[in-house]
């Protein structure tokens, strides 16, 4: 036996062979083919994880704009739905002058949420090309109402603190400046607040550095246009021939939804008056935010005359000619409103009256307008695709000499701004920047409020495969194949379509001669004045060109034509069994058309009130066109013209008093409910997010 520590090592050994030597035969290195391959499958894995990375980083970045759109919608719906809750006036109308129950209006453009996509459709090329604008919204209404804060909130504004010292000095208030310290509380803001307010909710063009234009220099003499910033279309994203060329869509480069929030202080007395003219001696008007003077022969100088009034506070003012402005000269000074007072539309923000001298001296003016842009200039193509939808506004004779009324935006002259002081300037001149504070988003593609018309028809569409139900089956076993039986059928692509949906202007075209559509229900939220816009659109598919004029719709069977009557449509049917303005809309001064020819096109709601018929002022219809105020120009000091007829017969309590009211609201129906729609998009991350918020109208 061997020991336990012993170790046992064998070793073994094998020949040589004759041809082998001692030297290794490893080898040291490898091939190219095997670098190649090598490096290839590194830089396939390399590539493999960096799409990953990538992928993963899209999927965040398109999960972190969608939720970041998510809560702006979020918050701009919260926001429009607590001033909506707080409105003072239900849409009864006209409002009993009466009672101080403030307004609602909502003024419709001619642009829809689907105009985009109709007035810029091909029906060849590929999808981008035949919807490349469908991205755009309606973008150019307005809503404006007076509202009251929530309980225990306030709404919050900024003023002059001159105003402060002139309402002490009309209270009676020793107030003793210098003219440099008065000079100092023009330019110094302070802080007011209201648990009332008139606010304005609508779009506005931005320029080139994303910002609104005020274009206006203090000191250097105002005239009565300042000049605006027309709409920015400069750089259109739609290609609709496919030449690599651009092609315009008429919609703005850049827009912002807006909120103006004009506090309701009756309290504040601001006039201009013999005790507080020290106020403004010597200082630049608009500095003091003085109304600027009046001419008859200019209508922006009414439409601009309170232009600094809107820049320089947050207050509703309306103008006021007071016993002072009057033996003086001054001309007209500021009254702050009040819920009462604001029933009338001359006294609200962005409103004004036309002058008509052009028709006889004294001639009176216009019911009160929405003051809009006129886009004449404007770089795109807006005004010409809003044309071929409400018709192209051209008065004739002898109107001719007033410029006709407008249909863009609110002018970036009602913009809040703020002074601005060189120290080193010499000369003191002043000058002006918008503050931007009205602008809620600046990523807005649409903001599109809606009535809901208990009278509109809804109409029944095959779909794509032509036929009710599926195409070629006999969905029901009755009566055949594709009958009207089947259609809405499950699991088809029938459709119901609505005036706001694009398709209904073609269901109506393709309708079998002497017949109309299928209707399939009644009820929808339309735009007001909805008929004009499909009967255009209507018109242009089908012959390429639009139809100017409401009263020459004939080509239109009659069955036709009775389909587009309804509450909100905007038109009525003649004696003669064609189709025309509704007369409401003409008696509220909104709508002036005439065959081919129209002065002015404003379709709008309006709780509207009924003091023009006790206000010892007559209205009168002039040349079968639109209602004027003869004594319209004497709250402006102004010599009234003579009267031809008897005011306020309709409330004399004779005969019939309806058909001899001068003037009524724009829609004789109360609203049931509005139905406002906000479109935003992340232009980065090129995500679009939109939501829909429905009020209430029926009650306060």
């Amino acid at each position: 036996m061997r020991p336990n520590n012993t170790t046992l090592s064998v070793r073994l050994t094998f020949p040589l062979h004759p041809k082998q030597t001692l030297k290794s035969s490893r080898r040291s290195g490898l091939t190219l083919i095997e670098v190649l391959i090598a490096t290839t499958l590194t830089l396939l894995m390399m590539l493999a994880l960096a799409q990953g990375f990538k992928s993963l980083s899209e999927t965040v970045s398109a999960g972190r704009s969608r939720l970041g759109l998510s809560d702006q919608l979020r918050g701009i719906s919260t926001l429009l739905r607590a001033d909506l809750e707080g409105m003072t006036v239900d849409s009864s109308n006209p409002q009993s002058s009466l009672a101080s129950s403030g307004y609602f209006k909502y003024y419709d453009g001619p642009i829809s949420d689907t105009s985009a996509t109709l007035f810029n459709y091909l029906p060849v090329g590929t999808v981008e090309q035949r919807v490349g604008a469908n991205r755009w919204g309606d973008i150019d209404d307005v809503l404006m109402f007076t509202s009251q804060a929530n309980h225990g909130e306030w709404y919050q504004g900024k003023m002059p603190l001159a105003l402060l010292y002139i309402n002490n000095l009309n209270q009676g208030i020793a107030v003793t400046l210098s003219p440099a310290q008065w000079s100092a509380a023009w330019q110094t803001d302070v802080s007011i607040a209201s648990r009332y307010a008139e606010i304005a909710w609508f779009m506005r063009p931005l320029d080139e550095t994303g910002s609104i234009n005020i274009q206006e220099l203090m000191g250097a003499g105002y005239g009565v246009t300042p000049p605006e910033t027309s709409v920015l279309d400069v750089a259109p994203s739609v290609d609709l021939d496919g030449d690599l060329v651009p092609d315009p869509d008429g919609m703005p480069d850049r827009l912002a939804l807006c909120r103006r929030v004009l506090l309701i202080r009756p309290d504040l007395n601001i006039s201009r008056t013999a005790a507080s003219n020290i106020a403004y001696l010597g200082l630049d008007p608009q500095l003091t935010m003085s109304p600027l003077p009046l001419s008859e022969a200019s209508v922006n100088s009414f439409k601009y005359a309170l232009r600094f009034a809107y820049q320089r506070s947050d207050l509703s003012v309306r103008p006021f000619y007071n016993e002072f402005t009057a033996l003086s000269g001054v001309g007209i000074t500021l009254k702050t409103n009040t819920l009462s007072e604001l029933q009338s539309p001359e006294n609200r923000f962005a409103h004004y009256v036309v002058p008509l001298t052009a028709i006889s001296a004294g001639g009176g003016t216009t019911l009160p307008l929405l003051a809009l842009t006129t886009e004449a200039g404007s770089s795109g193509n807006y005004l010409s695709m809003t044309n071929q939808i409400y018709g192209t506004l051209s008065p004739a004779a002898p109107l001719a000499a007033v410029a006709p009324s407008d249909r863009g935006f609110i002018p970036s002259a009602f913009f809040r701004t703020r002074i601005r002081v060189d120290p080193a300037d010499a000369t003191r001149v002043f000058s002006v920047e918008p503050t931007l504070e009205e602008i809620v988003a600046s990523n807005v593609l649409g903001f599109d409020i809606k009535g809901y018309d208990l009278a509109v028809k809804q109409l029944a569409s095959p779909g794509a495969d032509g036929g009710w139900g599926a195409s070629g089956v006999d969905d029901d076993n009755q009566n055949g194949v594709d009958d009207l039986g089947e259609v809405g059928w499950p699991a088809t692509d029938d459709l119901t379509l609505t005036p706001s949906d694009p398709g209904y202007s073609r269901v109506v075209m393709l309708a079998p001669p002497g017949s109309i559509p299928n209707i399939s229900n009644s009820g929808a939220f339309v735009d007001i004045d909805w008929s004009r816009k499909n009967i255009h659109a209507t018109h242009r598919l089908s012959s390429g060109t639009v139809q100017l004029g409401m009263s020459g719709v004939t080509a239109l069977p009659i069955d036709w034509i009775l389909l587009w009557a309804s509450n909100l449509s905007g038109v009525e049917i003649n004696a003669l069994g064609t189709i025309e303005p509704s007369s409401s809309f003409v008696k509220s001064g909104c709508v002036s058309i005439s065959g081919t020819t129209a002065f002015v096109y404003q379709p709008c709601f309006d709780t509207f009130t009924d003091a023009y018929e006790s206000d010892g002022e007559f209205q009168e219809n002039v040349s079968g066109r639109f209602v004027a105020a003869r004594d319209g120009l004497r709250r402006f000091g102004r010599a009234s013209a003579t009267v031809t007829g008897i005011p306020d017969m309709g409330t004399d309590g004779l005969g019939n008093d309806d058909l001899e009211k001068e003037t009524s609201s724009p829609i004789p129906y109360k609203l049931p409910s509005i139905q406002a729609t906000i479109r935003v998009q992340d232009y980065t991350a090129g995500n679009l997010q939109q939501i829909s918020i429905v009020h209430d109208m029926t009650n306060k």
